[in-house]
């Protein structure tokens, strides 16, 4: 007859994590050597112990949350996930034991942090895939679709508070010359001093976006009663002159800008703020250009 082997030294050749403690003071009963060394000992380094003696701050905050869920009422809990040492991730199953009286749980852990960080990756990359699908990629300002984005929340935003919102309208004049005269590097080069310019003339809760080959959008918040009436000095921000590289040679050319705004009214929406503001640009440009 082959003897029986305990069952102690089956549970010790395990990956998973298993410990079981007393509920009502967190006391180790009982735990296999893969936990006590992800602990940073053997079995009987442990035992005997309480739990939040042994555990970090963050497993021990996890601890208590299981603690506060388990028992008669829900004696089985799966899938909580905890950071561990090492910048690990264990998946823990709690079953809770009433043994003559004395409650207590058994917590069988998985070493899951492969496929954790896997998905930390994987939601990386997606977040960066929409930061890309929604940014100008010779900018970097918001593209059209972020703006839509934007302006919906600032409408809706502007509905509740009674605060205003201005949508201005940019089209630099002058910059087909510029592409025409020195190739549409010079002009990549006037846009991305332009998007630079913008974005320290503006506040932080402002947005600005590219909508078009030399045309830009300012979204500005402010109080009822507030100034957000920036067209002027848009227009003098980007009448300075542009500095280019051509060849070894340092150009400085002029590419002044028409600028077109809209106040949002009670019933406005996205498309027809931009629409307004578009059109108030358009007869700047038919009434001269470079200005307001």
């Amino acid at each position: 007859m082959t003897p029986e082997v305990p069952a102690d030294e089956v549970l010790d050749l395990l990956v998973e994590r298993i410990v079981r403690y007393r509920l009502d003071d967190l006391t180790i009963l009982y735990c296999n050597r893969s936990w006590a060394e992800a602990n940073g000992g053997s079995p009987g380094d442990f035992v005997g112990r309480a739990m939040d003696e042994v555990l970090t701050a963050t497993e021990q905050e996890s601890l208590r949350r299981q603690i506060d869920r388990i028992g008669p009422h829900a004696p089985l809990l799966h899938d909580n996930l905890t950071p561990t040492r090492g910048d690990g991730w264990t998946e823990w199953t709690d079953h809770f034991l009433d043994s003559g009286g004395v409650h207590q749980v058994v917590a069988i852990g998985r070493d899951v942090t492969e496929r954790r960080n896997a998905e930390l990756r994987l939601a990386a990359s997606e977040e960066r895939s929409r930061e890309l699908a929604l940014r100008d990629e010779l900018t970097g300002l918001a593209n059209r679709r972020l703006l839509d984005e934007l302006l919906d929340a600032a409408l809706a935003r502007s509905r509740r508070s009674g605060d205003r919102l201005v949508l201005s309208y940019l089209d630099l004049d002058g910059f087909k010359a510029v592409n025409d005269a020195y190739g549409h590097g010079a002009g990549d080069d006037v846009l991305r001093e332009v998007a630079r310019r913008l974005e320290r003339s503006v506040r932080t809760a402002d947005a600005i976006a590219r909508v078009g080959g030399d045309e830009f959008v300012v979204l500005q918040e402010c109080t009822a009663d507030g100034d957000v009436c920036c067209d002027r000095r848009l227009e003098q921000l980007l009448a300075e002159p542009f500095v280019i590289q051509v060849g070894a040679d340092e150009v400085s050319v002029e590419c002044g800008v028409s600028v077109g705004s809209a106040t949002a009214g009670p019933d406005s929406d996205a498309a027809g703020l931009v629409a307004a503001a578009d059109a108030a640009m358009y007869r700047v440009k038919h009434h001269g250009r470079a200005s307001v």
